[in-house]
């Protein structure tokens, strides 16, 4: 592990980590790249998100060795890119993250947040998959400038905010226009870029349904206790009805029209000036 550790009250506890992996059994926390034919499945999901990882490795530039992926999850990526014979690092500042990149990957950890991370440079490629939007935009570039060889690659695979007067579909991920200006205000220039959002949908799709089906079981479970105790009921709702009202009003982010209509999700690999 990096000496560059946070103190315990600054690291995180990913929630959407332990859901997925001891609830769900995924391994990876992205949406993963669908396949117009694929069915909406769990193992179409896997396949998609093997399919995502994928598609970055063999987007890494030819010569490239050494590789930092930021928000590492269980480090299935650095997994992969290890059998391919990179050498990897991970990088990320939640408590959970760590412990199982530790079970899973022999390779450095760095348990930081990367815009208070010292590293010592030298890498040929650093990947954000679906990390950068928690990273200040001005520090990703700094940072990554710092970390990186002359010439080396800065790799950003993540979905950007294209209407910030959206409601919840605003609050999550970077403005697009910022973003871009960022880059224009950076010693990197963009090599290449490719609009993934179409291959995406279906996760927004699944999880949607998944919802639907979640919300249906609580209706149809709580309905005789509702009939039977209305007074403790209302009770209830008194104490969680606002966590109910909230999950019913973030069910728009599972919408995959209107996450098209505010949202980009696209892949950048920039390359140091």
């Amino acid at each position: 592990m990096s000496d560059n550790a946070p103190s315990a009250d600054r690291s995180t506890n990913d929630r959407a980590l332990r859901f997925y992996r001891d609830v769900l059994g995924l391994e990876r926390l992205h949406y993963g790249m669908w396949l117009p034919d694929d069915e909406l499945t769990m193992d179409s999901l896997k396949a998609a998100q093997k399919r995502y990882e994928d598609f970055l490795i063999d987007s890494i530039p030819e010569g490239a060795r050494r590789v930092l992926d930021v928000g590492c999850g269980t480090g299935e990526l650095c997994m992969n890119l290890k059998a391919r014979g990179y050498e990897v690092e991970g990088l990320s500042p939640d408590i959970n993250q760590k412990k199982v990149f530790a079970e899973k990957v022999e390779a450095p950890f760095h348990f930081t947040r990367f815009e208070d991370s010292q590293l010592e440079g030298g890498y040929d490629v650093i990947i954000m998959s679906e990390s950068c939007q928690y990273i200040p935009i001005d520090r990703v570039f700094e940072v990554a400038a710092k970390s990186l060889k002359p010439g080396g690659y800065l790799m950003v695979c993540d979905y950007f905010v294209l209407d910030q007067n959206a409601g919840e579909l605003s609050k999550s991920g970077h403005d697009y226009d910022a973003f871009l200006k960022g880059v224009v205000d950076s010693p990197f220039e963009i090599e290449t870029r490719r609009d993934v959002t179409p291959d995406i949908r279906k996760t927004l799709e699944i999880a949607d349904d998944w919802a639907e089906k979640i919300l249906l079981g609580a209706d149809i479970l709580t309905e005789k206790f509702r009939n039977r105790n209305p007074f403790l009921w209302k009770l209830a709702q008194r104490f969680f009805g606002k966590k109910y009202e909230k999950a019913i009003a973030q069910r728009v982010l599972l919408d995959a029209d209107k996450f098209s209509a505010v949202k980009k999700y696209e892949f950048f690999l920039f390359k140091l000036g």
